[in-house]
């Protein structure tokens, strides 16, 4: 889409192909790191499809006109606060705080369970679609 095309609160369609080359987005700046697995993640497979909502436009990616938007995907992985009263009973130093990271899974069957979470990324609007 071209960058005047492009609302702020819309939702739009993410197709991204190997022909796109989302490996010429890769920064190497070690702040932006995560972004940059992104990047290549997608590069090496064939189409990746998404929907974005637009947060925010008026930025450059590599040049490139850029939105910000938030893409709503499925996760397994989870980081949650360990209680004062569960280190205190795992025999842990009660003036630490800590954090449990892990995969969440049904307790009775043992099956990973994926749940709704929200990824902040700025593409280019080239990417972008209307719905």
């Amino acid at each position: 889409m071209r960058p005047h095309d492009v609302e702020v609160g819309q939702t739009y369609r993410v197709r991204i192909t190997q022909r796109d080359n989302p490996a010429r987005f890769i920064t190497g700046d070690p702040s932006k790191a995560e972004a940059d697995l992104l990047m290549l993640s997608w590069t090496l497979e064939a189409t990746h499809e998404f929907d974005l909502t637009v947060t925010a436009i008026g930025q450059t990616l590599s040049g490139e006109p850029a939105v910000t938007g938030v893409r709503v995907a499925e996760t397994s992985r989870v980081s949650t606060p360990l209680p004062p009263e569960a280190a205190e009973r795992l025999g842990l130093p009660t003036d630490v705080d800590y954090i449990v990271e892990g995969v969440l899974k049904d307790a009775v069957t043992g099956q990973i369970v994926s749940r709704p979470t929200g990824e902040t990324m700025t593409l280019p609007c080239a990417w972008l679609n209307p719905l």
